[in-house]
């Protein structure tokens, strides 16, 4: 009776543990994964793209360019698809970072902002 107490506390914790490492898609997705993922571009173009032994570029299986910026590529479009989901309603984690790839973006408050300019400055008639 004791035993299969203790299996039963075990096989509970073992369940609740598992459901703890679940990894979410989301996270990570930050500046320096981007900068990442442009430096694989910049060496690489397409870091997945399959070579053949001649290190040409082939339709089928072959040997991948670069196996961890192909991860860094892969990372990056999982990212960007992140920034597209849809978080009214609490659905999305806290680590979805909406911004991913245009933190720095500046956003004008003002559509006008160049109209006012031109005309504080008499460009107007």
């Amino acid at each position: 009776m004791f035993a299969m107490k203790i299996s039963t506390v075990l096989l509970v914790l073992l369940g609740l543990g598992e459901a703890s490492l679940k990894q979410d898609p989301c996270a990570g997705c930050n500046e320096d994964s981007a900068i990442k993922y442009q430096a694989c571009a910049k060496n690489f173009g397409n870091p997945c793209a399959e070579t053949n032994k001649a290190g040409l570029v082939i339709a089928g299986e072959g040997i991948k360019k670069d196996v961890g910026c192909c991860m860094a590529k892969q990372k990056h479009d999982r990212c960007l698809q992140c920034t597209t989901l849809d978080c009214s309603y609490q659905t999305c984690s806290k680590h979805v970072n909406k911004k991913y790839y245009r933190e720095r973006t500046i956003e004008p408050k003002d559509p006008n902002w160049d109209k006012k300019a031109m005309k504080a400055a008499g460009w107007h008639k």
